[in-house]
């Protein structure tokens, strides 16, 4: 997969989320603490995301570094892993001295964010709504 750019089309849902990794978070959580714990993953996503667009914009290796890493770990751990994949790229170029490639995956991170955001918030109302029945 390309590395996509904050202003084209988002992947697909279910490219943004993987759907086995959200299963294994439900065994080891439960399924009745499922949302909880998702929105609590988005709660993070609205708190990183302006932290790692702020270091971009200051071309903040160390702070890129930073939030990138924090940002991969959060995502892949829930499942959302095209965020992770382009987060782990900001990292690794940003921990080798690579501003271009640094920036870049930054900004391709930044753009999934929101994509994220809203898949995530439609895996919490499809388990609110699987749970209620």
């Amino acid at each position: 997969m390309s590395n996509p750019l904050p202003n084209s089309p988002p992947p697909a849902a279910a490219l943004l989320i993987d759907r086995a990794a959200v299963n294994t978070l439900a065994s080891d959580v439960g399924i009745e603490r499922l949302g909880l714990v998702l929105e609590a993953f988005c709660s993070e996503l609205e708190r990183r995301a302006p932290l790692l667009e702020a270091a971009i914009d200051a071309a903040d290796l160390a702070a890129i570094q930073r939030e990138s890493h924090s940002l991969k770990g959060s995502a892949l751990t829930f499942g959302a892993t095209t965020l992770g994949a382009a987060a782990r790229r900001a990292n690794d170029a940003s921990r080798v001295g690579d501003a271009a490639g640094a920036l870049e995956a930054g900004r391709a991170a930044l753009g999934l964010v929101l994509p994220t955001l809203e898949a995530v918030r439609k895996l919490i109302a499809l388990n609110a709504e699987n749970s209620s029945r």
